[in-house]
């Protein structure tokens, strides 16, 4: 799922604002959150990413925006090669809509 979101991500130009290492850590922690593994953004990958919740929230939101319309557009290249088996279907989990409302 991370890898879907950052590819995803490669083909826009809004996402070249934020340096590579918030751009992953913005997908595992979209990734979890998408697929109900975790729900916080703990001490434990703020000491590795070296970003707080705050920090990619923005770069998040970003994302599950591309989540949203990857199927959609000119752009669909993405979005058919995550929704095979070989990637384990990742572009048919649904985007998260509530991670915003869910941290306020």
């Amino acid at each position: 799922m991370s890898f879907f979101l950052i590819d995803l991500c490669l083909v826009e130009y809004e996402m070249l604002r934020f340096p590579p290492s918030m751009l992953t850590a913005a997908a595992i922690f979209t990734a979890q959150f998408t697929l109900g593994m975790s729900r916080e953004w703990n001490a434990t990958y703020e000491k590795h990413s070296r970003y707080g919740k705050n920090q990619i929230l923005k770069c998040s939101e970003l994302k599950i925006f591309f989540h949203q319309k990857a199927a959609f557009g000119k752009l669909t290249g993405v979005h058919r090669k995550y929704n095979t088996s070989k990637y384990g279907n990742a572009a048919r989990c649904e985007p998260i809509y509530f991670l915003l409302e869910a941290w306020f």
